[in-house]
């Protein structure tokens, strides 16, 4: 690969992408269509071989979801997967939110040594890619989702002025994809969903052993992209190899018609198989019902929502306007009332942990993919 320095985007063919995102807002695409187009809008301004558009969980950033266009192969999926939610590594999520930038370049990041990142390493070298970009979707404090662009292993880094231009677009497409949101909202309010929970069991290998009619209905509902780029959708692959590895995972995300889902696996004995159970997810944040369930108190439950964005005690301390002291005397109790004894554990945990969708907070979601406060 020749590092040159791409020519940096014209401000005329930005202002062209801008126009068109915006046309495609009045249009009302749904979230994944909405990404399908700017696929094709966003080389147009700078160059990729793939542009994968991701659906991200507000409050916890955790993927629900997305539009893949020449992204990783799926047989590299579970170690990306593995390096997003279980290792540190360069321009993950929550840090690009916690140092409040838009868009990043891994070669960038990196100081151009991208070996030293082990989703280079591990899945993007092994699979011929090169540079990867990242930029958030987001409206004020809230990240809807995310672009990722990828250029092929003997394609030039994305320059700093291509990662500029980026940034420049991202507040159109979080525009569209939230106006999206809040059409898909409406629109789900009188979609039927399967009435009977659905079962999908894993072979330990990971292939997909026999389901139930109701998890076949239930796959419909979660094949938002198509299965144009994966045999299955892959938050249920997602929470199956968490599920693998780590005993249990549970996730919420968005079915093909709106409304949400739950998706809960477990492995089921040494050998690694692993039961998926999909059902109409009640009306609560995962977050929310293990910190309650917990006996976390509002300042503790703070504390813990913003240690899911990587924040420091520092970062902690001057967004509460508390102490680090303070702050640290809180975590403690977060860990004692969780069994977690580090951050890390306490995100395995929130994010992943098997919770009871039963609970009842009396929490209904909300339009700006939130929840309101409980109600008494």
């Amino acid at each position: 690969m020749t590092p040159a320095n791409p020519a940096r985007p014209s401000d005329r063919g930005l202002r062209r992408a801008q126009a068109a995102i915006a046309r495609l807002s009045r249009e009302s695409p749904d979230p994944m269509a909405l990404f399908a187009r700017v696929a094709d809008i966003v080389p147009e301004v700078v160059p990729a071989d793939g542009v994968c558009g991701l659906t991200l969980d507000p409050a916890t950033l955790l993927h629900t979801g997305g539009f893949h266009h020449r992204g990783v192969p799926h047989s590299h999926l579970p170690r990306l997967l593995q390096i997003e939610y279980g290792e540190e590594d360069v321009n993950q999520f929550p840090g690009l939110v916690r140092t409040g930038g838009t868009a990043a370049g891994l070669w960038q990041a990196t100081g151009h040594r991208p070996h030293s990142s082990s989703r280079y390493r591990d899945v993007y070298r092994p699979a011929g890619m090169g540079d990867e970009m990242r930029v958030l979707l987001r409206t004020g404090h809230t990240v809807w989702g995310a672009l990722v662009l990828h250029r092929g292993g003997d394609r030039a880094p994305f320059g700093g002025g291509e990662i500029t231009a980026l940034a420049t677009l991202a507040p159109s497409v979080a525009q569209a994809l939230r106006a999206a949101y809040l059409r898909h909202d409406v629109a789900a309010a009188d979609c039927e969903l399967p009435t009977a929970p659905g079962l999908l069991l894993f072979h330990p290998g990971g292939e997909l052993d026999r389901a139930t009619p109701a998890g076949h209905l239930w796959l419909e509902q979660l094949d938002a992209a198509g299965a144009q780029s994966a045999p299955l959708p892959q938050p249920v692959l997602h929470a199956a190899g968490r599920a693998r590895a780590t005993g249990d995972a549970s996730l919420r995300m968005r079915s093909r018609n709106g409304p949400w889902v739950s998706v809960t696996a477990t492995r089921m004995g040494a050998e690694g198989a692993v039961a998926v159970m999909v059902q109409p997810s009640s009306p609560q944040h995962v977050i929310g019902i293990l910190m309650e369930a917990y006996g976390l108190t509002p300042r503790e439950q703070q504390v813990a929502q913003l240690v899911t964005y990587g924040m420091s005690d520092t970062d902690i301390s001057r967004r509460l306007g508390i102490s680090p002291h303070t702050v640290r005397d809180h975590l403690k109790k977060v860990f004692d009332k969780t069994g977690a004894n580090s951050r890390g554990r306490l995100l395995q945990l929130l994010y992943f942990s098997h919770y009871q969708p039963d609970v009842d907070n009396g929490r209904t979601m909300g339009r700006r993919g939130w929840f309101h406060s409980a109600q008494v």
